[in-house]
């Protein structure tokens, strides 16, 4: 398996960090682009009719596009823990909001060559220092959210804004004589949906679908409005303001360094749901596609483009990356610049706690392989399967066969969880019921700002 867990963890990143390629490797810049609540089938790239991502269309014309990609996890902090840290969350620790990365987990900057100078700049406010504890494991991370902004009074930095910053820091403090890796995370695409007053909408529907409200989370809600659309629209408005910032990033990049001579990397932390299944135009709650599949774009030197429709993960951004920088990181998820090299039998993990439920996924082929488990630990409560060939839209679960299945190593894996049911049994004293998976400790002002994204009650 891909996946190594604890002595293996420790001896694979000794390795990573033990293993540099020869000396005359040429370090190039990377661009790391994150786009918070994502879903691929948004894109014009991955076929959606509407023109939401022109400008990522055209950037990544001639890359490499990944169309079966999962993120680790269906929140954000627990998933980019994973694609920094090349690691599953069990790996990592990371499974809850405010919790601070543990020590002794290396992030991508942490095992670069020391050519690099690395920066990052983060608009989520579960992606601040003092939320998450990245700071320390950069040299420059900007992660001002700002006070309440929009008509929604959330805590968040607009895309227009994110850019600026990271604009403004590459003209006065980036180091022109040293290869850069530079992560810029956008949250503009998370409910609630709030386009900047500023930004001219354009798309429209004809026949309102009529929801249950009581599928929408109060967050969400856009007082006097029930018809489904109107949320799509909205959710749809927010990525093309993305997309139009991530290329004001690009060309701003491109005007001070040779953009075709740096490796840039595009995906998201996870998806949403918009009207499928149990709770509408929300993610963390569930291992359906609509929340854990996500984009993977990549182009620049050494990218070969085309499709590939071998199954990938967040982890193998970390291992891509380094390994772009002349480090080898074997037995780190797959390089995503070798796509021939990602065996067709590979198994992708994915997993969702929320509430009382843990669900864990195995992707394995076309066959999607669930358990849900009691957070806290215990016996599964039960297990399906779904055939994401046939069954696309996931709507047909399988019970579970007799006998072996290519899904045994995820009860492995789940039997190895130090964090029984995905919640660390040292947060377990003073946890909110009303926000299982936030960590005990928080202050109303933070408990506040994660009302206002709905990551608590």
């Amino acid at each position: 398996m891909a996946f190594g867990l604890g002595t293996l963890t420790l001896l694979c990143i000794a390795g990573v960090m033990a293993s540099p390629r020869p000396a005359d490797t040429t370090h190039r810049d990377i661009l790391l682009i994150t786009v918070d609540t994502l879903r691929p089938d948004h894109m014009g790239l991955y076929g959606y009719a509407r023109p939401t991502t022109p400008h990522l269309d055209e950037w990544f014309r001639e890359g490499l596009v990944y169309e079966r990609a999962y993120s680790a996890e269906a929140n954000t902090p627990v998933s980019v823990t994973s694609f920094l840290s090349g690691q599953l969350p069990q790996e990592h620790g990371v499974r809850m909001f405010y919790q601070l990365l543990p020590d002794g987990v290396p992030l991508i900057p942490d095992l670069l060559p020391d050519a690099y100078q690395s920066a990052a700049f983060v608009s989520n406010t579960v992606l601040t220092d003092e939320a998450i504890g990245f700071a320390s494991h950069f040299d420059h991370y900007d992660d001002f959210v700002g006070d309440r902004e929009g008509i929604r009074n959330i805590y968040q930095r607009t895309a227009e804004d994110t850019t600026t910053a990271a604009l403004k820091w590459l003209a006065s403090k980036r180091d022109p004589n040293r290869p850069l890796f530079l992560w810029i995370h956008y949250v503009d695409p998370h409910g609630p949906y709030d386009p900047p007053p500023s930004w001219k909408r354009s798309f429209r529907h004809d026949t309102p679908i009529e929801i249950d409200l009581n599928r929408v989370l109060s967050y969400q809600r856009i007082e006097g409005v029930t018809d489904g659309l109107t949320y799509v629209d909205l959710y749809d408005e927010e990525i093309a303001y993305t997309d139009r910032e991530v290329d004001r990033f690009l060309r701003g990049y491109g005007e001070r360094r040779k953009i075709d001579d740096a490796l840039v990397v595009f995906t998201a932390d996870h998806g949403e749901s918009m009207m499928e299944h149990l709770a509408w135009f929300k993610h963390g709650y569930h291992v359906w596609d609509e929340i854990v599949r996500v984009p993977l774009m990549l182009r620049g030197p050494g990218v070969r483009p085309g499709r590939s429709k071998a199954l990938s993960s967040g982890i193998d951004v970390f291992g891509t990356i380094l390994g772009f920088s002349g480090i080898d990181v074997s037995g780190r998820g797959h390089d995503l610049l070798k796509p021939d090299e990602i065996p067709p039998g590979r198994e992708v993990y994915t997993e969702a706690t929320w509430k009382k439920n843990q669900r864990r996924a195995a992707i394995v082929g076309a066959i999607k392989w669930v358990v849900i488990l009691p957070i806290g630990g215990g016996q599964p409560k039960g297990g399906f399967w779904l055939d994401l060939e046939k069954d696309p839209h996931e709507l047909k679960k399988r019970p579970w066969p007799t006998g072996i299945t290519p899904a045994e190593s995820l009860f492995a894996l789940i039997r190895s969880d130090p964090d029984p049911g995905g919640l660390p049994d040292a947060y377990a004293k003073g946890r909110k019921l009303s926000a299982p998976k936030v960590a005990p400790g928080v202050n109303e002002e933070q408990m506040e700002r994660l009302r206002a994204l709905g990551y608590a009650e």
